[in-house]
């Protein structure tokens, strides 16, 4: 079956889960951290995909790497995923179910990359801009990121402003050498 599909599927259940015991903001909160720890722990996956370590002792890595007093449906969801052998979707299903919330609860995440630390009066602006035009809740992500040689990188959910000088050498590069194809 097609991973996608079955993070979906499980996303889904669990929003409507979430919802029912008041947890969904909470929860995705937590698989907030939890797809980070995936992502920047290679350790934690590896024991996760591991067929030798029993399903109680990744349950309790589960709800140790999210923090404290995981919520009911968080406790839930784990251990439907370990008795169904999923945990290889188990990042995938917390990347749809963060997808899926903020769809229903109208958030926009935007991300700005920049050469050099803003102003805060600049973010302030940026946010405010995007928040009215979207109707919507933002969640804001400034980053630095000294190897775009200036400008910015501007990224609203799956729209992607890329006015970096980086990006724009680059582009001038592929075009001299679309042009002089003969010359190389």
């Amino acid at each position: 079956m097609n991973e996608g599909l079955i993070s979906r599927r499980y996303a889904k259940a669990l929003y409507e889960y979430a919802v029912t015991l008041k947890e969904e903001e909470a929860l995705y909160k937590r698989l907030q951290v939890l797809s980070t720890q995936l992502q920047t722990i290679p350790q934690l996956k590896e024991v996760l995909y591991n067929p030798m370590i029993s399903s109680n002792e990744k349950a309790t890595l589960l709800n140790e790497a999210t923090g404290k007093s995981p919520e009911q449906s968080y406790v839930s969801f784990v251990r439907l995923v370990l008795e169904n052998r999923r945990e290889k979707s188990i990042l995938h299903i917390a990347l749809s179910y963060q997808s899926l919330y903020r769809k229903k609860k109208n958030i926009r995440v935007v991300s700005l990359i920049s050469t050099e630390e803003l102003q805060p009066g600049v973010i302030s602006r940026i946010r405010k801009d995007v928040t009215d035009e979207t109707l919507g809740t933002v969640e804001f992500t400034n980053r630095i990121d000294p190897s775009l040689e200036g400008g910015f990188i501007f990224q609203l959910n799956d729209l992607r402003l890329d006015a970096s000088v980086k990006n724009q050498l680059e582009r001038v590069r592929r075009q001299f050498l679309q042009k002089n194809k003969t010359i190389v």
